[in-house]
């Protein structure tokens, strides 16, 4: 039998889909350069496995996809993959989820590969499936006691129902997103009810399920949280995003791109606080391994807007420079990842 190696999942039935390439991009060759034996098990936008067997670099824009030739048909199976030309079987010593958003995101990947005795790096089905519904998370945060965003979320069949509901209640502007998506896809801020029309419209393309905030005039900080050697979460210094779009959409997270300021120039006590704030969402959420956590800074006051369980990994994503923050620079983030998806020692 050959010896159990590390699978990288990318890709995915996601429309975050294309970052999953970017952060598989990323952690495929960097696994390469400290020789960690691996294999790229490509999730196309139907779900269906492959098994890539080309150069990572060419994942980043898409072009290791027009190679037909670089790709096996897989099976996960249990314990490993089955590949079916050439037939043969691959047993997996863990997976490491280079994935975001949709049926990868949401916990039912995870519980896959739970039913298949695959461990796996990252949050649980449960904590997944809370953090990817924002409505539930925020639900599961205030009953913690952590302060987070008001409004309220709707199922949206009739848009009058909902436009009366913003109007009645919050006003105008409002912050639309729909609940369980990411990257800020689908989401954007209403001033007037032409707006908001034209907003739950693009937001229904996403989910149903429609989140409605009050838009909070604040400073956007994250914070990092990564387990220890002895499984002990420890939150990052908190970072700052500086950029000049409206709200920081996915254009500016995987285009031009922010600044970033890490640390956050804050006062200590704040600091701490979000710090803490971050830790204790992560334990009521039941996550583990890692997370990123963000904020807004309103008036001097922490409200937490989201939890990411698996954050964006890219050249331009917040976790990796958090974690370099606390002293664990990208190679060492890379090694520690691998631990947790196989259950070896950091």
């Amino acid at each position: 039998m050959a010896r159990p190696v590390l699978g990288v999942l990318f890709g995915g039935k996601s429309n975050e889909h294309d970052v999953s390439l970017l952060s598989a991009a990323a952690i495929i060759p960097e696994l390469d350069r400290q020789r960690i034996p691996r294999l790229a098990i490509y999730l196309d936008r139907d779900g269906r496995p492959w098994l890539y067997g080309g150069d990572a670099g060419a994942i980043g824009d898409g072009s290791f996809k027009d190679d037909p030739s670089l790709f096996s048909p897989a099976n996960l199976v249990q314990g490993g993959v089955l590949t079916r030309e050439p037939r043969g079987f691959f047993p997996l010593s863990g997976v490491f989820p280079a994935v975001h958003g949709g049926s990868t995101e949401d916990g039912r990947l995870q519980g896959f590969l739970g039913c298949l005795s695959i461990p796996y790096a990252g949050s649980g089905v449960e904590a997944c499936a809370v953090t990817m519904n924002k409505a539930l998370c925020k639900t599961v945060l205030s009953a913690a006691g952590i302060p987070v965003a008001g409004g309220f979320a709707e199922t949206v069949e009739d848009p009058s129902d909902a436009i009366g509901r913003v109007e009645g209640t919050l006003g105008y502007p409002v912050f639309v997103k729909p609940a369980r998506s990411g990257s800020s896809i689908g989401a954007g801020c209403a001033r007037n009810r032409a707006e908001l029309i034209a907003l739950i419209e693009t937001a229904q393309k996403t989910d149903r399920l429609l989140l409605f905030e009050p838009l909070i005039h604040g400073r956007e900080i994250e914070v990092g949280v990564l387990e220890n050697e002895n499984g002990v979460p420890i939150a990052s210094p908190p970072g700052e995003l500086f950029f000049d779009a409206g709200f920081y959409d996915y254009d500016t997270k995987y285009g031009v791109g922010a600044t970033v300021a890490i640390p956050a120039d804050l006062p200590r006590a704040l600091s701490e606080r979000l710090r803490e704030l971050a830790l204790s969402a992560f334990r009521a959420l039941g996550c583990r391994h890692f997370a990123r956590v963000d904020f807004f800074v309103s008036d001097g006051k922490p409200i937490l807007n989201e939890v990411n369980a698996l954050p964006g990994l890219t050249e331009k994503s917040m976790f990796p420079r958090l974690a370099a923050a606390m002293g664990v620079p990208f190679p060492a983030l890379v090694r520690r990842f691998v631990a947790f998806a196989t259950g070896d020692p950091i």
